[in-house]
């Protein structure tokens, strides 16, 4: 018996206290992981939505404004993962990606026939089905541009990176699109607008301090309607895009008729360049679709816009059609002109 000690005899911190100690610490620690990435999720996309609102006073910060859903999307979902018990930064993360594809997919419900009225018209008003479409510069699948050129019907039709390889478009189309322009000859100036009724005086402008364009009044029908065709600088290069619409801005100053301008203007809604052009011009913007990329069908930019001046109504609103072997979806809609 002298060889053995009551069990009480034993010393407390050998056996009963360290073992719950260091069992203790693992899990404190983990909780304060699962915290971190869940405030690390949250303040980043704080951080990107605030920092594209400063693109509006500094225009290098107007790079972040292109993503501003997406740091919608991840603030908000990170906001709620801080509620869940586990799993925080995980939760977070899931969120984000499912919102997105949801984004995404939204463009993809804007899609079928495309409407053809009978419109309720005012007095004087012209209904005109507009669209745009960059066609992608390395899109060598012209039958399939062709035929969704075609099947969009529009009355008029501008199309970016029309490169030269693309010439063969032009002769195929115009039985239906009799009226054509193109600047594809001309050094950086890859436009095209196709169109059903007359284009008086087309003009087209690159290698100046706004974007690459073309532009023309309509006759026929639609005479006191111009159609410019615009592909602006992509960004990251935020300051030379809003030195391209400050420019296009001086220009649009003096025209005197209904404005319509379509175009990849590389910038999205929230952009400090969206609103120099809405601003500056007195235009409003009729689009919001994502329209790239399309490679996967679930476009998170939308970059393709339709401005319109005054007296310019939405009949039936935008729709994006096939990419054809573009990067892009084409928008297409109708409106009503008023040209009285």
């Amino acid at each position: 018996m002298d060889d053995f000690s009551d069990i009480t005899d034993l010393d407390p911190d050998l056996v009963l206290v360290k073992p719950e100690a260091k069992a203790a610490e693992p899990k404190k620690r983990q909780r304060n992981v699962q915290w971190g990435g869940a405030l690390i999720g949250l303040l980043a996309g704080v951080a990107g939505v605030v920092a594209g609102r400063l693109g509006h006073i500094w225009p290098a910060f107007d790079v972040f404004s292109q993503f501003t859903p997406q740091f919608f999307f991840l603030t908000g979902a990170f906001a709620f993962a801080t509620f869940v018990p586990k799993l925080k930064a995980f939760v977070g993360l899931v969120l984000t990606v499912l919102a997105c594809l949801t984004y995404g997919l939204w463009s993809q419900t804007h899609t079928g026939r495309i409407a053809n009225g009978p419109w309720e018209l005012n007095p004087g008003e012209r209904a005109v089905r507009v669209a745009h479409f960059n066609v992608y510069q390395n899109n060598a699948d012209l039958a399939s541009l062709e035929a969704e050129i075609a099947r969009l019907d529009a009355d008029v039709i501008t199309l970016v990176e029309f490169t030269p390889d693309k010439a063969a478009l032009l002769s195929a189309l115009r039985q239906q699109y009799p009226f054509q322009f193109d600047c594809s000859s001309m050094p950086a100036c890859h436009l095209a607008i196709l169109s059903k009724v007359p284009l008086v005086a087309p003009e087209a402008k690159s290698l100046w301090e706004g974007p690459p364009l073309v532009s023309a009044q309509l006759g026929g029908s639609l005479s006191g309607l111009i159609v410019y065709g615009v592909h602006t600088t992509r960004f990251p290069h935020s300051r030379a895009q809003l030195r391209q619409v400050s420019a296009l801005v001086k220009l649009l100053e003096s025209e005197s008729g209904k404005l319509l301008i379509m175009g990849d203007f590389n910038a999205t809604p929230y952009s400090r360049v969206a609103s120099t052009l809405e601003m500056g011009v007195g235009v409003k913007r009729l689009t919001d679709l994502p329209t790239w990329p399309s490679f996967v069908e679930i476009p998170q930019l939308a970059i393709d816009h339709v401005f319109a001046s005054h007296g310019i109504r939405v009949l039936a609103g935008q729709q994006i059609g096939n990419s054809s072997g573009s990067d892009h979806y084409p928008i297409v809609m109708t409106l009503g002109v008023d040209l009285d």
